[in-house]
């Protein structure tokens, strides 16, 4: 047991291997790319020998060129499985599992598409990447993210004094150290020690880490540009009362929790310029991450790291968008810590979430909450219900699908 009063990885703790034998893999990415990421994760599959383990979900939209799918051709034709349906074929399948008014067009929300497509094609590990992260060459990419395969594991739990834990402190960022995207600005640059200790965990989300340009907050890209030079910890898993924000860029979860992971939608409009926007992710890992917890299994954080080659930003343009839900995580972010959720599954805990959230929405006080704010806190409840019966259909369609073969 190793307190630190720094955020930093305390050298005698010993690095440990948590690699896990491939099993059905799905990795989701939505693109408006040409797919040139398709390469990097061909010769990763490849050089593990998952090939055949391992389908990849690609989902377009509006926006997306054709390049794009003369790119899934080549790679398919080099072994690679992917799925990546038209327009068409989206819309078909949202119909079937009853959520097709709720997934907009020309939105990164359309990443719900593929979760639910790796649902019914009964994969056990569901990875979301953006198309702009890129494995490792070298690394063990797809066998550290089946460490949410089931089997608990043997690693050091991460307890902080005041519950939360910045996972850029995990690697060596230049020139100065950084917050992640999503973790409360009431909580940063505050004093609080750290506690490692081994433990045997059960993972039900993996977050990869992100080396070249971290995920960060376009504040953060503003006043002090960062990069993150090299992985500075062994991974560990979060402890039951420590709390991080979860993205969706490299994070893996085992197929159970994907009930409780919708991607909230964004551009919501409130008053002036703010809106609800560009943090659909940080909300779902959110929630999520209350349901894992709830049912005590853990958030495991670390490895593997990507190369992460940012697309093009405008950091004024981010900053502006994101302030409504930085607004909004001040708030929702201390109110979910203090959650107790009823329930035996992850359906069922998120479904006692989006009760407690409508409850909760008439109740936040602050010049945030504005009767447009509550109606957004309201419609994610609902579209949280709805998630999780179309989760069940999925599950119905992999059950089918399980029997036919």
């Amino acid at each position: 047991m190793v307190w630190s009063g720094r955020q930093i990885h305390h050298p005698s703790l010993r690095r440990r291997s948590t690699a896990m034998p491939v099993d059905r893999t799905a990795v989701v990415v939505t693109t408006i790319g040409d797919g040139r990421f398709l390469e990097h994760y061909h010769s990763a599959a490849l050089a593990e020998g998952v090939l055949d383990r391992v389908t990849f979900f690609v989902i377009p939209d509006r926006k997306t060129p054709a390049a794009l799918f003369d790119r899934v051709a080549e790679y398919s034709a080099r072994g690679m499985r992917i799925v990546c349906p038209s327009l068409a074929a989206q819309q078909e399948f949202l119909d079937r599992v009853a959520f097709g008014e709720l997934v907009p067009f020309d939105s990164d929300n359309r990443r719900n598409v593929g979760y639910l497509m790796a649902l019914a094609s009964n994969a056990t590990t569901i990875i979301s990447i953006d198309d702009d992260n890129f494995p490792r060459p070298g690394e063990s990419y797809f066998a550290e993210h089946s460490v949410v395969s089931g089997k608990p594991i043997t690693c050091n739990q991460i307890k902080t004094t005041d519950g939360w834990f910045n996972i850029c402190s995990m690697m060596d960022v230049e020139p100065m150290m950084v917050y992640p995207r999503g973790f409360p600005y009431f909580a940063r640059h505050k004093a609080r020690e750290t506690l490692w200790v081994e433990t045997t965990a059960r993972v039900a989300i993996n977050a990869g880490l992100w080396l070249g340009e971290p995920d960060l907050d376009g504040i953060t890209w503003l006043a002090c540009p960062a990069r993150a030079v090299a992985l500075e910890s062994e991974s560990a898993v979060l402890g039951a009362n420590t709390w991080s924000p979860i993205n969706t860029q490299n994070t893996a979860l085992h197929r159970d929790c994907i009930a409780s992971y919708y991607f909230a939608r964004m551009g919501y409009p409130l008053t002036g310029m703010m809106s609800i926007d560009r943090y659909g992710d940080i909300l779902s890992g959110y929630l999520a991450q209350a349901c894992v917890k709830s049912m005590g299994h853990f958030i495991r954080v670390g490895t593997p790291a990507v190369d992460h080659v940012r697309n093009s930003h405008n950091y004024l343009k981010d900053a502006t968008h994101e302030m409504g839900c930085v607004w909004l995580i001040e708030d929702l972010a201390g109110w979910l810590t203090g959650q107790k959720l009823t329930g035996a599954t992850y359906a069922e805990k998120y479904q006692c979430l989006a009760g407690l959230l409508d409850d909760a929405a008439e109740r936040f006080h602050g010049f945030i909450w504005t009767d447009a704010t509550r109606g957004y806190v309201h419609q994610l409840a609902y579209c949280m219900r709805r998630w999780t019966a179309a989760c069940a259909a999925a599950e119905q369609l992999s059950s089918q699908v399980a029997q036919a073969a």
